[in-house]
């Protein structure tokens, strides 16, 4: 069985481009544009990671939750199944935003525009240490 990678996305293009890459890498996806979705997809389907968008435009104001961060803080400490690895995965470019994720235990920070290639090895390495793999 392959490993799931949700993606937390509010960008439907973004959705897309990150869907084709990692099925075509083998990976199982599955996509929430808003925090309730990926609420929701944490209980239902566990998945090994996420990637996860800062600026969450829908679905925000529930529970208090007014960015990625903030619904990663609930999901983690709310629910045992959210103790994944998260890439961030954001067009914020401010450093600001690198040590905050540090705080809330994210694995690594992306840049949207950087390469993908740069993102999918990352999210390869997390797997992999999730795992207990060596990492290559």
């Amino acid at each position: 069985m392959s490993e799931q990678i949700l993606i937390v996305e509010d960008d439907a293009v973004v959705i897309k481009g990150l869907e084709m890459k990692f099925r075509n890498a083998g990976y199982k996806v599955v996509a929430a544009s808003n925090a309730g979705d990926a609420i929701r997809t944490t209980v239902t389907q566990q998945p090994d990671l996420m990637i996860l968008d800062l600026t969450l435009i829908d679905g925000l104001s529930v529970n208090g939750l007014h960015d990625g961060l903030s619904m990663l803080h609930w999901l983690r400490r709310t629910l045992p199944e959210a103790h994944f690895p998260v890439i961030v995965h954001t067009a914020d470019t401010s450093g600001e935003i690198d040590e905050k994720a540090k705080q809330f235990g994210v694995t690594a920070v992306f840049r949207k525009g950087n390469s993908t290639n740069e993102l999918m090895a990352a999210v390869r390495k997390a797997l992999d240490e999730r795992s207990g793999k060596k990492a290559a």
